[in-house]
């Protein structure tokens, strides 16, 4: 094509067949001609470039630090822990008919796994997912709130309520103040209003959660209670 610019070939780089270096191509139409009003990536560089896509989201997603292993294949499965197991795989494969899912329990029995497990199912499928320890966003949200119009406030709020599926861990452990409270509250409507998939995991029994989250998560949603021992004591 004349004025093509395409990039510097290495000596001994062996070149595309099909775009000739230029990493992109015109893509066919329905009738099989070709399109010279746009381009497409060429697939020789579609697989690296899906790969950075995918890097990205889950840098944007913010997955704790050390977790990589926190998947569907590495979790054990036992009678106590299959039924939050299912619930999050039908989360993670789009089969949920409820936008809430809510594992409660004590400590150290899988219920932050699966809700990393079910943001990673989800960024493989190149789908945006947040990852939030709740008391860390709130006091995230309360520090850009106090330095002003700076608009980091502001943008970090939105992505928050806009998110396609927002997973939110601890519920419960922060700090109660009424400042956390309304913005809880107006994060958890607004989702629901809007229809967007929130993964909650909390450490309290439903009576010890707030009323107003409490009932739009039973009514929007479905709460799993995982009654199972940590894991370091569990057994298939």
């Amino acid at each position: 094509m004349p004025g093509k610019i395409t990039p510097p070939i290495e000596e001994g780089e062996k070149v595309c067949e099909l775009c000739h270096g230029a990493l992109f191509v015109h893509p066919r139409r329905a009738d099989k001609t070709i399109d010279y009003s746009c381009i497409v990536d060429c697939k020789c560089v579609f697989q690296e470039r899906q790969k950075q896509r995918l890097q990205a989201m889950i840098q944007w997603c913010e997955l704790p630090a050390k977790t990589e292993h926190c998947t569907f294949d590495n979790f054990k499965i036992y009678p106590k822990v299959k039924e939050a197991y299912e619930a999050a795989r039908e989360m993670a494969e789009g089969k949920c008919l409820k936008v809430f899912l809510t594992f409660m329990g004590p400590s150290d029995n899988g219920k932050t796994h699966l809700l990393i497990a079910i943001c990673r199912s989800w960024l493989a499928q190149e789908k945006l997912a947040r990852y939030a320890y709740v008391p860390l966003l709130l006091d995230e949200l309360r520090a850009g709130f106090r330095q002003g119009n700076d608009g980091s406030y502001d943008e970090r709020w939105k992505k928050f309520l806009n998110v396609p599926l927002l997973a939110l861990d601890d519920l419960g452990t922060e700090n109660p103040t009424p400042w956390a409270q309304e913005h809880l509250d107006t994060l958890i409507d607004y989702r629901l209003v809007n229809g967007l998939f929130t993964v909650v995991t909390t450490n309290m029994v439903f009576e010890e959660l707030n009323s107003r989250i409490g009932s739009r998560l039973m009514r929007a949603g479905r709460i799993v209670s995982i009654a199972a021992p940590p894991f370091s004591k569990s057994k298939k």
